[in-house]
């Protein structure tokens, strides 16, 4: 019953917006300068037409919308205010000065519950996709390349557009049967290969004149003029190409309170690699920093459990892997679009964070005091949380922090890059041998599984292979 009236009611208000449009433009030809007062009557009951729907709109999503969204604001609230808590239950009446509280820090943690619905969906969502892309890997590659080599033959025996040297002009006949419509990406690779067998025939004696300049100067000074104008023209277009794509912002778009920084090349490419979305991304590390700092405070209790029970041998110890992988992709998960120039100094930064941390996890084998590596432990992983909650991605840890460690160096994208030309190898060399697409499957799951023990280990788990894609490591 509702929902016929709401239908009632919007085929209502469009029936009554469309004749009031038509009466303005009637009453806007008949009388230009409104002296009858008709448009002003109209534009005065539409403001309070529409200031009753805003109205109406609000009242109907304080009572439904707005109120499931306050409870799950304070129920995300309250949660992070527990986990704050329990990761702080460790230290005992040292919190104040081991684990400091951070309004940057629970609002990370905050926002960080309040994403999860939306992130979870995604999430599954994504790997599901990703799943789906992984199983049939071979299947597809195989058609990629055969569709490939068909287009290409396909494209040798089409006629060139008109556009191509030596192209026909009007509708080029088709081949074959003439039911069968040409392939319009077949006719352009035709033209893009005419293109390129011209400019080749063209360029190719002065290009060879280059490596005998005094035997042909013309043609070799030709050649060089030839190679400069060409590097012109491109830098020329790369411009032109900005300046087209750059839409100018007002003053107070680009210095006042609603300027919102640039997007990353490829940003949407990226967040769609990306396992986690959003929010849910851009917090989880403040998250991950937080159980590290409990599983200090509970290694710290342990170690003076032991002193006091004398019990040497069930000395704790706590690793500090998940806080790595937090610090090597800082900049990347916390900002938005870093500039390529500073990039360096982001990634040299991390690299000596990750080296402090490990001349930390180191001093828990090598210190007579544990319990007080376990402090400076705790104020060290407190301070990063804080600072990449801040956004200070390039001063997680002060100068004297990093005295100690040296810089750690990480070398995913090495394993990455063999992992990647490994199954695309077997997935290419098996089409190649005629293989049928089931065997290609298999074979690529296998090469795969193989692989990914082999440079990864028991280190690497099947969802954090996206982490792994994004920069992370796991040394």
């Amino acid at each position: 019953m509702l929902s016929v009236v709401l239908f009632n009611t919007f085929r209502a208000a469009l029936l009554l917006m469309v004749v009031g449009a038509v009466l303005w433009a009637v009453l806007k030809k008949i009388d230009p300068a409104d002296r009858w007062g008709i448009r002003a009557s109209m534009q005065l009951q539409a403001r309070a037409a529409a200031d009753w729907l805003r109205r109406a709109a609000m009242w109907v999503h304080a009572r439904t919308l707005g109120r499931a969204t306050r409870r799950w604001v304070r129920w995300s609230t309250r949660t992070a205010v527990r986990h704050l808590a329990w990761a702080r239950r460790g230290f005992g009446q040292d919190e104040a000065w081991l684990f400091p509280r951070s309004h940057a820090v629970w609002s990370a943690v905050s926002s960080w519950y309040s994403s999860r619905p939306l992130a979870v969906i995604a999430y599954v969502v994504k790997a599901g996709v990703f799943l789906l892309i992984t199983v049939n890997i071979g299947v597809i590659i195989a058609h990629l390349v055969t569709g490939t080599a068909d287009l290409w033959e396909e494209s040798e025996r089409t006629a060139a557009p008109w556009w191509a040297p030596g192209g026909i002009t009007g509708e080029p006949p088709a081949t074959g049967a003439g039911s069968q419509r040409l392939n319009p990406l077949a006719i352009l690779l035709a033209g893009l290969r005419r293109v390129g067998t011209a400019i080749a025939d063209k360029a190719s004696p002065y290009v060879s004149a280059l490596t005998d300049p005094l035997g042909r100067p013309a043609e070799a000074i030709i050649g060089a003029l030839g190679l400069v104008l060409t590097v012109m023209v491109l830098m020329a277009l790369r411009l032109a190409w900005a300046a087209l794509w750059h839409q100018p912002q007002s003053a107070k778009q680009v210095r006042g309170p609603y300027y919102v920084a640039p997007s990353p090349r490829f940003a949407l490419f990226r967040s769609l690699l990306s396992l986690r979305v959003g929010a849910n991304r851009r917090n989880r590390p403040v998250v991950a920093l937080v159980n590290c700092l409990a599983r200090v405070g509970a290694a710290r209790n342990c170690h003076r459990w032991s002193q006091l029970n004398r019990i040497p041998l069930t000395a704790p110890r706590v690793h500090l892997a998940d806080a790595e992988e937090v610090v090597w992709s800082a900049w990347r998960t916390r900002h938005t679009a870093i500039r390529g120039v500073l990039k360096a100094k982001h990634k040299e930064h991390a690299a000596e964070v990750v080296g402090a941390l490990r001349a930390m996890e180191i001093r828990q084998d090598t210190e007579a005091d544990r319990g007080q590596v376990f402090e400076k432990m705790a104020g060290m992983l407190a301070k990063i949380a804080e600072r990449y909650a801040q956004g200070r991605t390039l001063a997680l840890l002060d100068p004297e922090d990093l005295r100690e460690g040296s810089k750690a160096i990480n070398r995913e994208w090495v394993r990455l890059v063999i992992l990647g030309v490994a199954v695309v190898g077997s997935a290419v060399g098996a089409s190649t041998l005629g293989a049928s697409d089931a065997v290609i499957a298999q074979v690529v799951g296998i090469v795969s599984l193989i692989m990914v023990g082999l440079l990864y280990g028991s280190r690497l788990a099947p969802t954090d292979l996206m982490d792994v894609v994004r920069g992370q490591s796991r040394k």
